[in-house]
Order: C-alpha cells, then sequence, then structure tokens
C-alpha cells in the first residue's frame, strides 16, 4: 500500500508540534533517555553507567562494560519482556541495570524486573550459590509508593533503598539483589541533587554534568537525534497499540466467560477453553458471581 504523503498545508503543523515536543523533552521521561542511551558510543555508555550508579548509591562502582541499552532479559515462559534502559556488568561481574520510571510505578513491576534481574544472573546449570551479584536502579519522580497512597520518598529524601527485613526483629537478610529508587523531584545541593536537576532540565545549556549536556545536545539539535525520537514514539506508540488489543481480548473473554456462567451453560472447564481463559480465572469470576 503506498505512503500517503502529506500536503504541505499539514507538513509545517506538524513540524511545529514536534520542535515543540524536542524543546520540552527532558532525561526523566522514556523517549529522552532512551533515545539519548541510542546516541551514545559504548565507552559513552559506560560512563552514564558509572555515573548514575556512583551519585546515586553514593559510593564509587565500576569501572562497566558490556553496557547495553534495552536488553531483552531471560523471562520465565508466558512473562511479559522486561528491557532496562541501560543493562552492563562490573569488574567483578555483576549486573547493573538503569532504568527511568517516569511520574508513577505500576504495581508489581519492581518484583517482576526483579526477577528477571536474577534469572539474567545464574548460569546455566549452576548451583543456586553462583547467584552473581545484582544492582537495579530506578530514577522516578513518581510521589507514591505502589499501589498505596502512602509516600514513595519520605521527607523528599533523594534515595531509598528496598531491603529484606525480618519486621518483628528489623533483621536484616543478606540480599544478592540491590534495589535502588532514586528521587527525580530531589532538588538538594549535592552530587544527587544536581544529577536530578539534569534529568528535569529541557534547556541542554543549564545542564550541570558535561555527559549529560552534550547527550541532550544530540537529542535536541542533530538530525539523528531526530530520527531517533520519531522512531522510538513509533515503536512505544506500537507497543501500546498491541498491548491494549491484548488487553481488549482478555476483558472480552472475561465478559463472556461471565455471560456464560450466569447463563448456566457449559461446565467450569468447558468456558474455560471456550474463552481460551485459564481455569483458575473462570473459578474466581464464578465467585464474584456467587457473592
Amino acid at each position: 500500500m503506498p505512503v500517503k504523503k502529506r500536503s504541505d498545508h499539514e507538513v509545517e503543523p506538524f513540524k511545529q508540534k514536534l520542535e515543540e515536543y524536542r524543546r520540552k523533552l527532558t532525561l526523566k521521561t522514556d523517549v529522552g533517555f532512551r533515545v539519548a542511551g541510542r546516541l551514545c558510543s559504548g565507552p559513552e555508555l559506560e560512563q552514564l553507567m558509572n555515573l548514575l550508579a556512583d551519585v546515586i548509591t553514593g559510593r564509587k562502582t565500576g569501572p562497566f562494560h558490556d553496557v547495553q541499552t534495552q536488553k531483552d532479559l531471560i523471562t520465565v515462559t508466558g512473562a511479559k519482556s522486561v528491557e532496562p534502559d541501560l543493562f552492563g556488568n562490573d569488574e567483578e561481574d555483576g549486573i547493573w541495570c538503569a532504568e527511568v520510571q517516569n511520574e508513577s510505578i505500576e504495581a508489581g513491576r519492581i518484583e517482576v524486573e526483579r526477577a528477571h534481574l536474577v534469572l539474567n544472573g545464574l548460569p546455566g546449570g549452576k548451583p543456586y550459590s553462583c547467584l552473581k551479584k545484582s544492582h537495579m536502579i530506578w530514577m522516578t519522580d513518581a510521589i507514591h509508593i505502589p499501589g498505596t497512597g502512602r509516600p514513595l520518598f519520605p521527607d523528599g529524601q533523594p534515595v531509598v533503598r528496598l531491603e529484606t527485613v525480618d519486621s518483628a526483629t528489623g533483621r536484616r537478610f543478606p540480599d544478592r539483589t540491590e534495589v535502588i529508587l532514586f528521587n527525580l523531584r530531589y532538588k538538594g545541593n549535592s552530587k544527587r541533587g544536581n544529577l536530578a536537576h539534569d534529568f528535569r532540565e529541557t534547556d541542554p545549556k543549564k545542564m550541570k554534568n558535561p555527559l549529560l549536556r552534550e547527550l541532550m545536545q544530540r537529542v535536541k539539535y542533530t538530525e539523528k537525534g531526530e530520527m531517533e525520537m520519531c522512531e522510538l514514539t513509533r515503536q512505544i506508540f506500537q507497543d501500546g497499540k498491541t498491548e491494549g488489543l491484548q488487553e481488549g481480548e482478555i476483558r472480552s473473554s472475561r465478559k463472556t466467560a461471565e455471560q456464560l456462567l450466569q447463563m448456566g451453560i457449559g461446565s467450569l472447564q468447558q468456558i474455560a477453553k471456550a474463552t481460551r481463559l485459564s481455569l483458575s480465572e473462570v473459578q474466581k469470576l464464578q465467585a464474584k458471581l456467587n457473592t
């Protein structure tokens, strides 16, 4: 099918909208941070990971190697794909990933990504004791703990570390996966404050870190930056469209199952087979109708 070209009177408004979108773009958005990563050379990706890890953890990390963008992690069968914005290894072969989560964090997402990270850290055929150490950094301006109304960063603190703690005694258990959430709203006068500032800043000239400044200049002022931004935006739209269609099919199947249950047509097993839902899900729908 031939591609329909935009008329001259359509092109100019489109260019204006594109430039306005590009002007407002920041590193704290999915598109801004991912495009910046795509425009990095291999050594620059390593520098970027080192910068984020050092500042956010508050300790010396790295050096890093084999840093990639949007690496598709090993998943369990049927699980949703997980692709961290940055993924690499330190000199001790520990696994590191860094990701931007703007505005909110979907309930359950931290646990799922952590599980995927663990799967990638266990060499095939090796005992559990060979599990590699892993580090997960999430940069977010979310306000609340996922699934609750409680504050994610009490008193506006810059970092929250998720640990395994015995609620009865307060004892901390050793954990091979370090999970750190970084507050992109933080405005303290420190390295962390400067990093958060640069992720919020729309004007590269006002950014304090030279590497981040250079990357955002590429995103905003180069032809390649424009091309990557348009391509990534298209991919995000298409992924969301596909996911929406899948969710629509599931909702339709549930509605059909509910109707069959209300009418008393077929056994639970037959309804599950007809609607392609799991038996347990049909049983839950039956229990809901019975309440």
